[in-house]
This record gives structure tokens, sequence and C-alpha cells, in this order.
């Protein structure tokens, strides 16, 4: 029974009669409409979004998935936000954790600094049109962008506040990018109701004198988007 609602379902929804970015019936409403019970209507829906026609957004409801989009920032150096926003597309941010603190090894190797100097670190959450895409880890000296630590981030893009408030443009970047398996943890902060593979992302960005300004890792969904690179001669 569950099979025939998901295809039914799933055909209003290829056909274009319950549109991209609709919000469909609640579950009650749509196991009244068919004649099911909720637990059907759930077990299909699970299945819609496991096949990423559909996504679901706590509180809110369950929404029509766009189809697979392209997303250039791995080949740029505009960052995440000013390349959604050139698209239009909305995207959200919650600050998980903005501090001062020492660098790994890792990171002041990447940056070029000692172990000793202090960097701003900053954990996002981000969100493409509501749904939940990136996990993202930060680091930006502290002696080039002072009292970053305090700057309120929420729902803003880095890149922008690093030129408009630092004077700090990014002229070039390397990117290195492969796949992992989530933690628990990461699971639960992308809400990913299945185990998926991400894609990793590793960049450092550099300034026009070479210094480095920015290493960041991500975490990056691509059930519905893909990373598209273009290379030149």
């Amino acid at each position: 029974m569950w099979t025939q609602f998901r295809d039914a379902l799933r055909s209003q929804i290829l056909q274009g009669e319950i549109a991209i970015g609709d919000k469909l019936p609640t579950e009650a409403e749509l196991g009244e409409q068919f004649g099911i019970s909720r637990i059907v209507v759930r077990e299909a829906l699970a299945d819609l979004v496991r096949s990423n026609l559909i996504y679901k957004i706590k509180g809110r409801g369950a929404f029509v998935s766009a189809r697979e989009r392209d997303e250039d920032f791995v080949s740029t150096v505009l960052g995440f936000s000013d390349e959604m926003e050139r698209k239009g597309r909305t995207v959200r941010t919650q600050v998980l954790t903005q501090e001062l603190r020492a660098p790994t090894e890792l990171e002041a190797r990447s940056l070029g600094i000692a172990e000793g100097d202090a960097v701003v670190s900053l954990k996002r959450l981000r969100s493409v049109d509501g749904e939940l895409q990136l996990l993202v880890e930060t680091v930006v000296p502290a002696d080039l962008a002072p009292g970053l630590h305090r700057v309120r981030l929420e729902n803003r893009s880095l890149y922008d506040v690093l030129r408009r408030q630092y004077g700090l443009r990014i002229v070039r970047a390397e990117r290195w990018i492969d796949a992992v398996l989530p933690d628990a943890d990461t699971s639960h902060l992308l809400e990913m109701a299945t185990p998926e593979a991400l894609l990793r992302i590793e960049s450092i960005a550099y300034g026009a004198n070479g210094r480095p300004i920015e290493h960041y890792r991500a975490l990056h969904r691509c059930t519905a988007s893909r990373l598209h690179v273009q290379t030149t001669t």
C-alpha cells in the first residue's frame, strides 16, 4: 500500500502537479486524501526523502526538492554566500561556535603562523532554500581580523565582512575534495535521516600579498546539487 501511495505522489511531483518548493499536505491530510494510515504515509515520505524528491524541515513539514543543481564556489574566489546570492538562492547561517583560540598544528601550518599565535575559529551550519547543506569549520589569523570573534555573523557572509570591515580580499585559493562518511554528531547537525556520503572540502585562501587569510574544512551534502569546477589552459 505504501509503495502505491509513494508512486502516486512521485508521479504528481515529476509531472509538475506539485511544484518545486511547494509544501506537501500534512501526514494526516495525506492519509485522509488517500484513505491510508499515517504510518503508511510516513514510510512513503521517508522513501521520497531518500530518493531526494522531497525534503523535510523540522517543525515545518515536507517540501518538493529542486532538481540537481550545480554549485561553483569551489572553483572561484567567491564565498559560498556570495555565489548563492548571485544565483538568487536564500542562504541561512547558524553560528555554532565563534571564539579566539590557539591554532591546531594543521591550521598553523596552513596559515603560515606559529602555534602560539591566535586564530578566530568559527563553526557554522548553513542551509540553502531551507535545506541544510553545509557544515563549515573556519579559522582566520586573529592579527588580520582583530575583534572578528565578537562580530555578529549569523546569516552574514564571512567574505563580505572580511572585505568591508578589514579590507581583506581573497584573490586565490587551493582546495582539496574527497568523500567521507559523517560521524553521529555531523549526521545530527545536518538532520540526515539515513547515512550518506559527504564531500569534504579543505581550502586555504590567500590575499593579494600572498599571505593565507583563511583555512576551512567543510562537509557538503550533495543529494540535490553537484560541485562544478571549470578549468582553462
